[in-house]
């Protein structure tokens, strides 16, 4: 078990396709992710790399920047504080699958594998490898001295669709496997020849299904480490004990990860803490069991998804899930959970008076007053934002509401002004709650992200709240001046 939580990699994921946090911010956390244990970062960069020359559409270069991204300069200055903190950095880019964020540029519409689709490129398509390398170039060049580049390669929703890759499934030996791995594998070797000392990790669910003959005559372990992902509590975990004597006799080298925040629903407010730790738990039993199969376990990466997807809205916000992140690598550290960690993890970061609850819902929840950790203040601000619109839904989705101030009652005018009066009131100190909660939103999110990420997270879950608040309050007060009227009455007669 030592070898395992001690002697090997712990990354912590930066999924900075969603909100990615300030540099200023990063030099307070990354310090502490050291102390807590982590060893490096696996950092996915996305659309928020400055991209140059052919590639300047895609980064803080392009014209039309993307909704937060660095410049070259913080981009250096992420990579140095990394590096003062002591922790190794492994870039990942996306190869084939997950590439929305190139493939939904017009330049790059031909690329897709299904036209209408932008998340999977077409691996026939006879610029796609040259596309793919361009990527790895300029993010390898910018990060000195790396020992790992992760490509990706997860969840290609659509492969072999296309006419060139259909004509290549019909006429190859293994079919659809065989496209995605010779697609890899190009990728592979192309590292290898360009960046010698560097090795190549993949994420495994692409593998899982295919036959071990077929990766062993590909020889893909020469050419990658397969990182092995699985991010479900104890009683769900479903990675059987044949995939590892696949993978081990396929690899010699293997990664696992775990999840601390972005795998418990896609809109998630607040990380399951207790979810996760479950999930690191269970991983810990199993690499006891399996990891003596490989001649070498490199390490875990703790992913913390910011988005399911490039088009997908915000889930747990990172400065949210730093409660969530140092537990799970002090369980991870420690081999199992335990009471008396819980509370030194929550002394540590500041919980004194209100407990650091392992499952944030259902709600209402006690809200901290005072925390410890960088960021805590929008922690803070979003357990707020969780009671409120808690609060929120028991008016507006009321039995009062629905039986006495439905859309149809405030349409035709046909409304009891006893069961409205209490109503306008509940709006009103709502609103006034939801214009608090967003001052003090807007103040400690400035200080951790960029703009359009602090104006998606508002105008996502804020703005919405505040419309229809203003308009039930509007038809409200309409609705009693109206007073109680025959059904259909016109008061412009």
């Amino acid at each position: 078990m030592e070898a395992l939580t001690f002697g090997s990699h712990r990354l912590v994921h930066l999924d900075l396709k969603g909100a990615p946090p300030k540099v200023t911010y990063l030099a307070q956390l990354f310090p502490l992710l050291r102390e807590w244990g982590a060893t490096g970062l696996l950092i996915e960069w996305e659309d928020t790399f400055p991209y140059v020359r052919d590639l300047a559409l895609l980064g803080s270069n392009a014209p039309s920047c993307p909704a937060g991204a660095y410049t070259a300069e913080e981009a250096r200055e992420l990579l140095k504080l990394a590096g003062d903190a002591g922790l190794a950095v492994v870039p990942l880019v996306q190869t084939i699958g997950h590439l929305e964020f190139v493939l939904k540029h017009d330049k790059w519409r031909a690329l897709r594998e299904v036209e209408a689709y932008p998340s999977s490129m077409c691996p026939s398509h006879p610029e796609a490898l040259s596309l793919v390398t361009s990527l790895i170039k300029q993010v390898v060049e910018f990060h000195p001295d790396i020992q790992y580049l992760h490509i990706g390669a997860d969840e290609v929703w659509h492969m072999g669709l296309c006419p060139a890759c259909s004509r290549r499934i019909e006429t190859s030996r293994y079919g659809r496997p065989q496209l995605f791995l010779e697609h890899v594998v190009a990728v592979a070797q192309y590292v290898r020849e360009a960046f010698p000392s560097v090795r190549v990790i993949m994420w495994d669910d692409m593998l899982r299904a295919v036959d071990t003959s077929v990766l062993v005559e590909f020889n893909l372990g020469h050419y990658v480490e397969p990182m092995v992902w699985h991010y479900t509590p104890a009683e769900c975990f479903q990675l059987t004990p044949e995939l590892w004597d696949k993978y081990s006799s396929v690899f010699d080298s293997v990664w696992v990860a775990t999840a601390f925040k972005g795998a418990t629903g896609s809109c998630q407010l607040l990380p399951v803490i207790q979810h996760h730790l479950s999930n690191h738990e269970h991983w810990l039993r199993v690499l006891s069991r399996e990891v003596s199969k490989f001649q070498n376990f490199r390490g875990v990466a703790l992913t913390g998804w910011s988005r399911y997807d490039h088009y997908a809205t915000l889930c747990e916000l990172l400065p949210v899930a730093i409660p969530s992140l140092a537990l799970c690598l002090k369980v991870w550290l420690a081999g199992a959970y335990s009471g008396d960690l819980h509370i030194s993890v929550a002394k540590d970061l500041g919980y004194m008076d209100t407990p650091l609850l392992l499952n944030p819902y259902p709600r209402p929840q006690p809200v901290p007053q005072q925390l410890s950790f960088p960021g805590w203040k929008v922690r803070v601000g979003v357990e707020w934002f969780a009671n409120l619109r808690l609060k929120y839904r028991n008016i507006v989705e009321s039995d009062q509401v629905e039986t006495w101030f439905n859309s149809w009652q405030i349409q035709n005018g046909f409304t009891n002004p006893m069961q409205i009066e209490s109503l306008i009131p509940a709006f009103t100190d709502l609103l006034f709650e939801l214009a608090s909660l967003e001052g003090y939103m807007r103040v400690h999110l400035e200080d951790v992200l960029q703009t359009p990420a602090m104006d998606e997270w508002l105008g996502t879950l804020v703005e919405p709240l505040r419309t229809r608040l203003r308009q039930l309050k509007k038809d409200a007060e309409a609705q009693m001046l109206l007073g109680a009227r025959a059904r259909g009455y016109d008061s412009h007669i």
